[in-house]
């Protein structure tokens, strides 16, 4: 029922732009990992991230090259040994998001090289991906998330190369569509599973970052059958706090695409 009625509203979001994220309360601040191009973090993917169909991924990103690296730098990569399922990028000028999904990519015309905090969310709905920045649509894809087999998530790289030089920080995983309205409100808010400011959507979270505390790895997987622990892991794992750790190295990480 969801995803009929997010469908429906797709075609008109298309010419419609929510309510700008700068526009909105500045005084949250997310937490944000700083990478240097020489380090990621890497996952054995849970389960909880086949979100094949209908789902939402969202983030923040600050590019902080001043000079274009020669290659894309990758700020995520969910992918196996025939691709990515999903990988997002930004282009080595800086001036747009590229979305790969398996044999496609494509790219969205956006200015990254202010060195601002942006807010990136893709709702995928079948075959088709909506991409929003700064609460505005920029776009819709005409694929979804590629029916590839994956063995590795990565954050701040794709796979073992085109590493990140910048700040990625509060990814949060859906299983679900999120309306635009609820991820433009809760972008500025820390994710909570009770209390006032609980998120509508809260039994869809399938994964989150949680940068704030190292000893979580730094990403929570939260699987159905760990629905009764969001609510404990959350309160351990996220943190309202900006922090910068050092990121486990992956082998072999170069700048090349």
């Amino acid at each position: 029922m969801i995803f009929k009625r997010y469908m429906l509203m797709a075609s008109g979001l298309a010419m419609l732009a929510a309510a700008p994220l700068q526009a909105q309360e500045e005084a949250y601040a997310p937490v944000m990992l700083t990478f240097d191009g020489t380090d990621a973090l890497s996952y054995v993917p849970s389960s909880a991230m086949d979100i094949d169909g209908a789902g939402t991924m969202e983030l923040w990103v600050r590019a902080a090259w001043q000079t274009n690296p020669g290659y894309d730098p990758a700020i995520l990569s969910y992918q196996g040994p025939t691709g990515p399922r999903m990988a997002l990028v930004v282009t080595g000028d800086a001036k747009a998001l590229g979305v790969f999904a398996g044999r496609f990519y494509e790219t969205i015309p956006f200015d990254f090289a202010d060195g601002q905090l942006h807010h990136i969310a893709l709702t995928f709905l079948a075959d088709e991906t909506l991409v929003m920045i700064d609460g505005e649509v920029r776009a819709t894809l005409g694929f979804g998330m590629a029916d590839l087999p994956a063995d590795l998530f990565t954050i701040g790289a794709l796979g073992e190369y085109s590493p990140f030089i910048g700040e990625i920080g509060q990814i949060r995983i859906w299983d679900e569509p999120i309306d635009p309205d609820v991820l433009v409100n809760f972008a500025w808010r820390p994710i909570a599973s009770e209390g006032p400011d609980t998120h509508p959507d809260i039994a869809s979270l399938a994964g989150v970052s949680t940068f704030a505390n190292p000893e979580t790895g730094g990403f929570v997987f939260i699987s159905p059958s760990d629905d009764a622990n969001v609510t404990g892991q959350l309160d351990d794992a996220v943190d309202d706090t900006e922090l910068e750790l050092d990121a486990p190295e992956l082998a072999d990480l170069d700048g090349q695409p």
